[in-house]
């Protein structure tokens, strides 16, 4: 594999194929915070045993998962399960996965690639995907009227930085040209555009925003503008549409190039250090300390 873009399925690109192990977004959220942990979580480094617990857990995005699907690839990949056709062992209808036959029927469907989803929740996806798609319409600074026909979505961008290290990214969603960037974010909390910079700062996006730009460069040899999509799952499915400061994405890019560093030491030395083995002295935070001088002389 060289520098390139390419259209794999999810399951190999997380799997890495790089020619040597690779940086990706997730592994630099790992790596700024230890060196232990990226490496524990790589693919490539520390491959999982074949009798691993594939299970992610509960499955709680399936329902993001499908609206992100269907939204940007216009590919439907969920199965609906009706729970009247699943009737209890004392003839009840179950009101979701509460059954043994029921998890069977989903634990199925998942390992056929597939997404189960009830007929409340695939009604809720395609009443979410309907209202981006007009948003997207409707927000004229994009420039945007159909995303299936206007871009590609799901590319796998592969490229070696300057010091020989491979990396790989993978954009929700380029347009033709390759200027521009959108990322689509389902969230349970507000879309709110006022109330996301803690989010994203959090979530470590400004890491992928700057990754991903740097990314497409290498390859496209374009600077991308980037545009999160946030949009909530619970009617009436609101969304909004965020870009990040200078400030911002200046911090995403130091982040990424220390991470780069880092990779391009552990690699060469074998060395994944974990947390430093000093006592650290935890400082109250600003805001207890206020609510505390607040309460103090009275209440609880």
């Amino acid at each position: 594999m060289i520098t390139g873009n390419y259209k794999l399925s999810f399951e190999d690109y997380l799997s890495d194929p790089c020619p040597h192990p690779s940086l990706s977004r997730s592994t630099i959220i790992d790596l700024l915070d230890s060196p232990a942990r990226a490496w524990w979580k790589h693919p490539r480094l520390n491959p999982p045993s074949e009798d691993a617990d594939e299970e992610t857990g509960d499955k709680k995005f399936d329902p993001g998962k499908a609206a992100h699907s269907l939204f940007l690839e216009g590919v439907d990949k969920v199965v609906v399960v009706d729970p009247l056709d699943h009737p209890g062992a004392k003839g009840a209808i179950p009101k979701g996965w509460t059954t043994n036959e029921m998890r069977e029927v989903r634990d199925i469907i998942r390992d056929a690639g597939k997404i189960p989803l009830l007929p409340r929740q695939y009604k809720n996806v395609c009443e979410m995907v309907a209202v981006a798609a007009n948003a997207i319409r409707e927000c004229t600074e994009l420039g945007i009227t159909n995303l299936r026909t206007e871009g590609d979505s799901e590319l796998s961008y592969i490229w070696q930085e300057k010091n020989g290290i491979w990396c790989r990214c993978r954009p929700d969603w380029i347009s033709k040209d390759r200027k521009l960037i959108c990322d689509f974010k389902t969230t349970g909390k507000s879309a709110n555009p006022m109330f996301l910079d803690k989010h994203i700062s959090s979530m470590g996006y400004e890491v992928q925003e700057s990754f991903y730009r740097r990314g497409v460069k290498a390859v496209e040899g374009t600077e991308p503008t980037f545009i999160f999509i946030f949009q909530e799952v619970e009617p009436p499915y609101l969304c909004s549409f965020v870009s990040l400061s200078s400030q911002f994405q200046d911090m995403g890019e130091q982040k990424v190039k220390k991470a780069i560093k880092i990779w391009e030491e552990c690699l060469s030395t074998g060395v994944w250090p974990g947390y430093p083995k000093n006592i650290y002295c935890a400082d109250a935070p600003a805001w207890a300390l206020t609510t505390w001088e607040m309460n103090k002389y009275g209440g609880q």
